[in-house]
């Protein structure tokens, strides 16, 4: 999943949790981002996905939000995550589908670490979106509890590599010869009863021609056991 996905959400994409079972999740943002780029414009995003967790740590799912240029995109996706010492790792693969513009389907391999509220993940496409060039995303956040319902959570990325040149900066979506740029956001997250989210946060990227360098969005996620 695009959080992967920001992912309008630290949602960044969803990541297995460590009890058997199946879960759901529908959710509605005013905007979603993609490591600091809009993929909805100026229009809002519905989402939705489906998740199965084993006892052992596999876990696998999909997600899916409507897009501004390929009609909705289709994240399938499966990792491994468990706990060395005080540390929590996550390993996978997510392939991202879009069902009008299949040319810029592409596949990302991803490991991630967590420990005491911090996070850091590292993705890796061969074929970054619609090019034939490799990329990377590195990303990293804190999760600040500041009551038992209330999160605030800054998150900075990197993305970087030929692909990123190729697939995004050299593209009209911000005519640049640069192969990086930084993505950064600061959200704040409220669990309400019933398995609700709500979520409002502040993006930005570092470039100054790229699509969606500030935005501010807001959204509802409610997750559901199946």
């Amino acid at each position: 999943m695009k959080l992967k996905h920001i992912a309008v959400a630290a949602a960044l994409m969803t990541s297995g949790s460590a009890f058997a079972g199946v879960t759901g999740n529908v959710a509605a943002f005013s905007n979603y981002l993609f490591r600091g780029i809009t993929q909805t414009g100026d229009d809002a995003a519905v989402q939705g996905g489906l998740d199965y967790a084993h006892d052992s740590g596999f876990y696998t799912g999909v997600w899916t939000s409507n897009t501004a240029f390929g009609s909705y995109e289709t994240d399938l996706y499966a990792g491994f995550s468990g706990k060395a010492g005080e540390l929590t790792y996550d390993v996978g693969y997510i392939f991202y589908g879009y069902r009008d513009a299949t040319k810029s389907n592409f596949s990302e391999v991803y490991a991630g670490l967590s420990a005491a509220g911090f996070s850091g993940k590292l993705y890796f496409s061969p074929e970054f979106g619609a090019s034939e060039d490799e990329a990377f995303y590195l990303t990293a956040s804190y999760a600040i509890a500041l009551s038992d319902t209330l999160t605030l959570t800054p998150q900075v990325g990197y993305s970087f590599g030929d692909g990123v040149e190729t697939g995004i900066l050299g593209t009209p979506l911000a005519p640049a010869t640069e192969d990086s740029y930084l993505d950064y956001s600061l959200s704040l997250s409220k669990t309400l009863e019933g398995g609700y989210t709500f979520t409002a946060a502040i993006a930005a990227n570092s470039e100054e021609d790229l699509i969606g360098k500030e935005s501010i969005y807001v959204g509802l996620k409610k997750a559901f056991d199946l």
